[in-house]
C-alpha cells in the first residue's frame, strides 16, 4: 500500500475545486490494477487529503508511481485552475499600477487570458499545455522523496521559474493591448482626418501583385505611380512598399471609392484598409484581373488573352 497526503488551505472554494478534479479523474482515469482512494479531514487549519494505493496485483516498474502520477496531476490542473489565475490577477494589478491603468482592467484582461490559455502555435511562448506538463513533472518529482505536500508551500518556493514565465506572459498581454489601443486611436485620427478631407480621385483600384506589394489605377485605368507620391508623402524611394505605405497613399489621394481586387488573396490588407476607409471600401469579387490574377491592369482591354 502507499499512502500521499495533500495539505490544502481550508478556503471552500479551493477545496471544492480540488474535489472536482479528483471526481473528474476517478471517472476518466482508469489506473486499474492499482486502486486510489482518498478521505478528507481537518488538520491544524488545513484540509488534508490523503490517498491510499494498492495494486490488485504485485507493483511492477510501471504501476508501482501510478498513484503519484495521479496526485501529481491532479495538483497540476489544480494550480492552473486555482492559484494561475489568483497570481496573474496579482501580477496585473501592480503592473496596471505602475502605469496607471487600474481603470482599463476590464479590457485588458481578455488580452492576458488569450496569452496564459492558446496552444503554443498562436500565443508562442509558455503555453498552457507546456506549463501544466512543467507542474506535473515538479510535482511528480517532489512526490518521489516526499509523500506529504503542503501546496501552499509548494507553490510559493517550488514554482518560481513557473511565475516568472506568467509574468512574462502578462507583461506581454499588457504590451498587446497597448498596442491594439494606440493603433485604434491612430484609425479614429485617420477617419477624422479623412472625413474632413476634400475628395482628390474619384475611385482608386488597389491590385495586389506578384512582384510588387500592390499597384494603384485610377478610374481611367492609368497608372498611380507611386514615385510620385513620395514627394507629397515626406519620404525616400523605397524598396518594398508595405501596408502602411499603401495607407499612407490612400489618405494621400483622399478617394471617393477604393476599389480592392483580389482581396481574398489579402485578408489583413483587407480589414486594414476597411477599418479605415469604412464604406468607401469595395471588394472586387471577380473580374478577369482577379481570375487571370493579371499584373497589369488594363480597363481598355479587360479581358485576358
Amino acid at each position: 500500500m502507499q499512502t500521499f497526503r495533500v495539505l490544502l488551505e481550508n478556503v471552500p472554494a479551493h477545496c471544492g475545486t480540488y474535489r472536482a478534479i479528483l471526481q473528474e479523474m476517478t471517472e476518466r482515469v482508469n489506473t486499474a490494477p492499482v486502486r486510489i482512494t482518498y478521505k478528507e479531514e481537518e488538520q491544524d487549519g488545513y484540509r488534508l487529503f490523503c490517498f491510499q494505493s494498492w495494486c490488485e496485483e504485485e507493483y511492477d516498474a510501471q504501476t508501482i508511481d501510478w498513484a503519484r502520477a495521479f496526485v501529481a496531476l491532479s495538483l497540476a490542473e489544480w494550480i492552473m485552475q486555482v492559484k494561475e489565475p489568483e497570481i496573474v490577477e496579482e501580477m496585473a494589478t501592480d503592473l496596471l499600477c505602475a502605469e496607471q491603468l487600474e481603470d482599463e482592467w476590464a479590457d485588458i484582461l481578455p488580452y492576458i487570458q488569450r496569452m496564459c490559455h492558446e496552444s503554443e502555435s498562436v500565443c508562442g511562448e509558455f503555453p498552457a499545455t507546456t506549463r501544466k506538463a512543467n507542474l506535473y513533472r515538479k510535482a511528480f518529482a517532489y512526490l518521489e522523496s516526499e509523500r506529504s505536500i503542503n501546496v501552499l508551500g509548494f507553490v510559493r518556493f517550488r514554482l518560481q521559474d513557473h511565475w516568472n514565465e506568467l509574468f512574462e506572459l502578462v507583461e506581454s498581454g499588457i504590451d498587446e493591448y497597448l498596442e491594439d489601443k494606440q493603433y485604434q486611436e491612430f484609425v479614429e485620427l485617420l477617419r477624422y482626418f479623412i472625413s474632413v478631407q476634400e475628395i482628390k480621385q474619384e475611385v482608386v483600384h488597389v491590385v495586389p501583385s506578384v512582384d510588387k506589394p500592390f499597384y494603384l489605377y485610377d478610374k481611367k485605368g492609368d497608372r498611380i505611380w507611386l514615385d510620385q507620391l513620395d514627394a507629397a508623402l515626406g519620404l525616400d524611394e523605397q524598396i518594398c512598399r508595405d501596408e502602411d505605405y499603401l495607407v499612407s497613399a490612400l489618405v494621400t489621394l483622399a478617394p471617393e471609392s477604393i476599389i480592392l481586387h483580389m482581396a481574398t488573396d489579402r485578408p489583413g490588407l483587407t480589414q486594414t484598409i476597411r477599418s479605415i476607409f469604412g464604406s468607401r471600401l469595395s471588394i472586387c469579387p471577380s473580374c478577369p484581373l482577379c481570375l487571370a490574377d493579371r499584373r497589369v491592369l488594363d480597363v481598355h482591354n479587360p479581358f485576358p488573352l
